[in-house]
């Protein structure tokens, strides 16, 4: 049993097509399948109908007949037609870009939402071709006007699909209000928010590990090891708190399928107070997963947010050849490199403007002064006879919270 790799190169994509295919047997290894031959059609664009043309596919006939193919993966996503037409003629399977990346994330859905969303996203790639599952019933009509047994099943199967469609739906819409419960209390305690933000597999995941202390999120060296959006509470090296969200990784030709799907989830970038953006400093087509990331956020909304560009995986070395964004800084989330930087750059940016108070806080309300503490630089503190005098660099969103133990001067 063998696999193929089929693709088209044509101008649109002629830089492309190399770092498409390679990405390409990435994303076939991470379904645990690897590519034994390869077909490239040089075209002025692809086949509408057989997208590599009608010549090409009888030849990819005789070549899959005698080499035993089971598995044809196309570097694109084919439209219905194509896929309809391929399928006909190819005695195997038929996967093509989108299809694969659908597969990845229906195996790394864990939550409830992710499952959701990736089945949303399926279905609506399926529904255009499905008619291609129903070949063998299709024009069995029946007699005096009736419709045949094909056309029926074929229409009770779009109207199942059309009503999990529905009620997928309607699921994801109750676990967005209960997020946006819960992006509203984040926001009601003043919190700032940071969210990574990167091409798959830059390693947003291990630098959120590198500056969170406790309750680690899931890595692994693989294109989407993971498709949650976790929230974790930071702290600076001064203890001052901050909110970091990581996200699932963007890649080049993302589905539009998935974008819309997981659009509730990225929802909480649009939140966020600042942007790291985390690049694969190893990687030297660096400047398109950039570029991919950006095209990706501009689609969904966001804008007028600071980003910080991150160039990662610097122990690797081979990035002297990087014209970084600006701001940026370089650093080894695996080895800790440049972490230290990176914290002096989140504190400065999000707690650039803080205001000192000089408090009062009786001792019976030691619980204040713990949730005090912790929002701000303490200064100085004594404990009097009485209570504890402090001084401290607060954000003025807390001030609301201070107020009650504000020493006048």
């Amino acid at each position: 049993m063998s696999s193929m790799l089929v693709g088209v190169c044509y101008p649109d994509i002629q830089n492309l097509y190399e770092d498409m295919t390679s990405e390409l047997k990435e994303l076939v290894k991470a379904i645990d399948d690897h590519i034994d031959f390869e077909m490239t059609q040089n075209l002025s664009s692809p086949d509408k109908l057989s997208y590599i043309g009608k010549g090409k596919v009888v030849e990819l006939v005789e070549f899959v007949n005698n080499h035993t193919i089971t598995t044809i993966y196309f570097n694109e996503e084919l439209s219905s037609q194509q896929y309809l037409y391929l399928k006909e003629q190819l005695n195997c399977t038929i996967l093509d870009r989108t299809a694969i990346i659908l597969h990845i994330f229906e195996q790394r859905a864990h939550t409830k939402e992710a499952i959701l969303q990736v089945r949303m996203a399926k279905i609506k790639y399926e529904l255009p071709r499905l008619i291609g599952s129903h070949d063998h019933l299709i024009g069995q009509q029946g007699g005096s006007g009736f419709r045949g047994s094909g056309e029926t099943k074929l229409e009770s199967d779009r109207r199942l699909l059309y009503s999990e469609l529905h009620r997928i739906e309607k699921e994801l819409k109750a676990i967005v209000g209960k997020r946006k419960i819960q992006r509203d209390k984040r926001n009601k305690s003043d919190l700032p928010i940071v969210c990574l933000v990167g091409y798959t597999n830059s390693g947003k995941s291990t630098l959120m590990n590198a500056l969170v202390k406790e309750k680690k999120v899931f890595e692994k060296d693989m294109l989407f090891a993971t498709l949650q959006t976790s929230t974790r509470l930071v702290e600076t090296d001064d203890h001052l708190p901050f909110l970091l969200t990581d996200t699932v990784g963007f890649i080049n030709y993302l589905p539009h399928q998935l974008v819309q799907a997981f659009r509730s989830t990225l929802e909480e970038i649009k939140e966020a107070d600042l942007l790291l953006h985390v690049v694969d400093a190893s990687n030297p087509k660096y400047d398109q997963q950039i570029q991919t990331t950006l095209e990706v956020l501009e689609e969904i909304g966001v804008k007028d947010i600071p980003m910080l560009y991150l160039y990662n995986k610097v122990d690797l070395g081979g990035y002297a050849f990087i014209k970084a964004q600006n701001p940026n800084l370089f650093i080894s989330a695996k080895k800790n490199t440049g972490i230290n930087q990176l914290k002096k750059y989140i504190c400065k940016t999000l707690f650039a403007h803080t205001i000192r108070c000089d408090l009062f806080i009786p001792y019976e309300k030691g619980e204040d002064f713990k949730k005090i503490s912790r929002c701000g630089e303490l200064i100085n503190v004594i404990y009097g006879e009485f209570g504890i005098s402090l001084s401290i660099e607060i954000l003025p969103s807390y001030t609301k919270m201070v107020e009650p133990y504000i020493l006048y001067h």
